[in-house]
């Protein structure tokens, strides 16, 4: 598409490495652009509709007269995410009477399911080397459930699929790459008691978007708790997810940090104002094209239902992106849409908890250690830094002001983790950017 909703509209497409695939021009007389990214568990198709349905809606929201004197255009950000589902797999249990719990998973069925999704995985670690670690690893599953040594090479070949460069301790990922493989297995041995009854909770949402399991659908196609595998099978599937969430969320960094930032810096000079949005981990990529992006330029950041650590922003906690407020990256207000009802990214973090030696998976509310900025805003700043507010109707009245992050509670009209496309988001958006 060339517009959307009389906005020019282009594409910049992005290897993983964040390498841009073809060049990007503006069209002549533009002041404000926009460039969004999509997140984690989108594909090309799905970005494009979240891109159109966002901002038709923010054409659409218009006040007479609101914006006088501003030409906008969108650079809708493209890169290889993939999609998956998503669940936290449990292992079952025995009752008093011997029987198995969830449904009683074998041995069998529970190495065939695994070995299913180590070659799902293939489609998102491409290499031959890659490939040829998941068939190691798949070798290793008829010794999985009795024998340690099995369990360490199992997380030793699943390991070095990944760069430990991206870990940090506010996922547990620094833990995950440190830990003694069986030690990590029996960590991630989660029993259906050990669950807080909020993560099993199906209504809404996924229970979390870490996977490559198959679990049970529910009414508005949300994924459910559904998967039970016996013993140590559970914990390798939670790996497993552990694994494609932070690959995920590297690739996401590095798209951020080697490519839009230069393409931020690439267009900045024919542009008066840059205002980035993000949804998912495309709120990653977007922070961390602020981050290291050189231009002045960026006036606005809206971040919707963004998958990182609510402690991402914080000074107290050395939080990832700290310098995007210590260098004044935006030159504006930081939008931050976040909701309860959101348990994509509330509940990645039960997984973090377990990593780091806890062993009551919580739901990671605004208390806790690990937690989402999608879920509970950003937490642990300074004074001054934040407000706290809520999402309003269309034509409701905000007090945005630049170098601030506005928490907006967004429960009334966000109901799940992709429902970022409405007329409330986008007249927020909207009055953000009359304040630049």
């Amino acid at each position: 598409m060339n517009d959307i909703a009389g906005i020019p509209y282009c594409e910049a497409e992005f290897d993983k490495n964040g390498k841009l695939q073809h060049p990007v021009t503006l069209p002549p007389g533009v002041t404000d652009l926009f460039v969004v990214s999509h997140g984690w568990n989108n594909t090309a198709d799905d970005a494009r509709a979240l891109y159109r349905e966002l901002f038709t809606n923010f054409d659409g929201v218009a006040a007479p007269g609101d914006l006088a004197g501003r030409s906008f255009a969108i650079v809708g950000i493209i890169w290889p995410s993939k999609k998956f589902d998503e669940l936290v797999a449990v292992a079952e249990t025995q009752s008093a009477e011997g029987s198995a719990s969830l449904g009683g998973a074998s041995s069998v069925a529970s190495q065939a399911q695994l070995a299913a999704r180590l070659d799902v995985l293939k489609t998102l670690f491409t290499e031959s080397d890659q490939r040829l670690r998941l068939d190691e690893a798949k070798a290793l599953l008829a010794d999985l459930e009795d024998k340690a040594t099995a369990r360490r090479a199992f997380v030793e070949k699943i390991r070095s699929l990944l760069d430990p460069s991206a870990a940090n301790k506010e996922d547990a990922s620094t833990t995950f790459f440190k830990s003694d493989g069986n030690e990590l297995m029996d960590s991630l041995k989660i029993d259906p008691d050990d669950l807080d009854p909020e993560v099993g909770d199906t209504s809404g949402s996924a229970s979390v978007p870490l996977g490559v399991g198959k679990t049970a659908v529910v009414s508005g196609g949300a994924a459910g708790l559904g998967t039970s595998l016996k013993g140590f099978f559970a914990a390798a599937l939670n790996v497993l997810n552990f694994t494609t969430y932070y690959e995920m969320k590297a690739r996401a960094g590095t798209v951020g940090r080697n490519g839009v930032a230069a393409l931020i810096d690439q267009l900045a000079p024919s542009v008066q104002r840059i205002h980035l949005v993000g949804h998912s981990f495309g709120g990653r990529v977007v922070t961390s094209a602020a981050t290291n992006s050189t231009s002045d330029r960026i006036r606005s950041m809206s971040l919707l239902q963004t998958a990182f650590s609510h402690n991402g922003f914080s000074k107290r906690m050395s939080g990832f992106f700290r310098s995007v407020v210590d260098g004044k990256r935006v030159n504006g207000p930081i939008l931050v849409t976040h909701t309860p009802n959101d348990k994509a990214v509330g509940v990645a973090y039960p997984l973090a908890s377990r990593i780091n030696g806890d062993k009551a998976a919580a739901f990671g509310d605004k208390n806790d250690v690990f937690g989402g900025l999608g879920r509970n805003g950003a937490q642990q700043m300074e004074a001054g830094e934040t407000v706290d507010g809520t999402l309003l109707e269309v034509g409701g009245n905000y007090a945005f002001a630049a170098g601030r992050f506005f928490n907006l509670e967004s429960s009334a009209f966000i109901k799940d983790h992709g429902d970022v496309r409405g007329r409330q988001i986008a007249h927020a958006m909207r009055r953000a950017v009359a304040t630049t």
